[in-house]
């Protein structure tokens, strides 16, 4: 991309390097820390810290720190938003003497320090309040609010063609553009042969993921279906739902090989990584079907319906699908939005 450029990222209400399902880690997690893991651009990674100042060097171009913000445990988006002011004042102090031409933020908590701070940059979303219906609580009003503001004023970057229309149905002004998502799990372990199948749930404890939906679901099924989730502590009944908590990423490739199908019936989901990783490792995928992935799995010819599972030429069809999201086909999308923020 030409000259180096100096990046910060904020990425305040999460760090990239936590576990999806530990701290408001998600999907998103995964996908930043892909592309750190692979960038050669110069970036200062900014978060905050459960406690004193920390510093880890991920790559020779990359760098985390994790600022204090007083934080308490659980750490949830109420208690992120209140901490902010004091992370703001040690964020404010870490600046000085530090000089970037481009910065970026992912989600609103950390685009809302780009306007503070007067800094030049972007923001990257994955999911807008105003794409998930009236807010339900004074946060998501707080946040629809300063989403509306926030995108008024910067450039921002999606994961999705789907969510930068449907974007635009909310906020026609809104200057945007695409980030390719990058892929990097794999698996060749392969589930026993069924039936009785397994099926996976990989997903943070989100009431519209709809997890009590798939649970209904997997109670009309044949004796010895299995359901495994990750991400998430649960009970230990009934016997056939296994809760394995939060998993790291390096573990995913395990849990897509041990299973035959990944559900996903959430409300809104703005990607669907897991489903990509779920396809690169030849797992089936079964989702809504007014979902995007459900269209985009009948132009293919696979099945989407929970319950079905790939035979091997459906297998192979699906990787090639997760193979036009490597990284090493992502990663110039990312780079050009740098660029083009630099040149804004």
């Amino acid at each position: 991309m030409g000259e180096a450029l100096r990046h910060l990222l904020l990425s305040y209400h999460t760090c990239p390097t936590e576990q999806p399902g530990q701290h408001l880690a998600g999907g998103m997690n995964v996908l930043l820390t892909g592309y750190l893991s692979h960038t050669q651009v110069p970036t200062e990674v900014v978060t905050r810290s459960f406690g004193d100042y920390e510093r880890e060097q991920l790559s020779p171009w990359v760098t985390v720190h994790r600022l204090p913000c007083q934080a308490r445990l659980p750490w949830t988006r109420e208690t992120a938003w209140q901490c902010l002011p004091h992370f703001e004042q040690v964020l404010q102090d870490w600046l000085v003497g530090r000089d970037f031409e481009v910065a970026t933020a992912h989600y609103w908590m950390s685009a809302a320090l780009l306007q503070s701070l007067k800094l030049p940059g972007g923001i990257m979303f994955h999911t807008l309040q105003a794409q998930k219906g009236s807010p339900r609580n004074h946060l998501e009003n707080t946040r629809l609010d300063w989403e509306s503001r926030l995108i008024d004023q910067y450039p921002t970057a999606y994961l999705h063609w789907h969510d930068l229309n449907n974007a635009r149905g909310h906020y026609p002004c809104l200057r945007g553009t695409v980030v390719r998502a990058g892929v990097s799990v794999q698996s060749h372990q392969q589930p026993p042969p069924g039936p009785p199948f397994i099926y996976g749930w990989a997903a943070r404890n989100d009431p519209i993921k709809n997890l009590g939906t798939a649970l209904d679901w997997l109670a009309g099924q044949p004796t010895g279906t299995q359901l495994r989730v990750a991400g998430m502590e649960g009970p230990t009944s009934p016997a056939n739902v296994h809760y394995l908590g939060p998993l790291r990423h390096k573990q995913m490739g395990e849990f897509y090989g041990s299973i035959h199908q990944l559900l996903n019936l959430s409300a809104y989901e703005t990607y669907g990584l897991s489903i990509l990783e779920a396809l690169a490792c030849g797992a089936a995928v079964g989702v809504r079907d007014d979902s995007d992935w459900a269209r985009r799995l009948r132009r293919l010819h696979l099945p989407y319906q929970p319950g079905t599972v790939f035979n091997e030429a459906q297998k192979a069809v699906a990787r090639g699908l997760a193979e036009a999201h490597s990284w090493r086909r992502a990663l110039p999308r990312w780079d050009n939005w740098l660029t083009h923020l630099r040149r804004a």
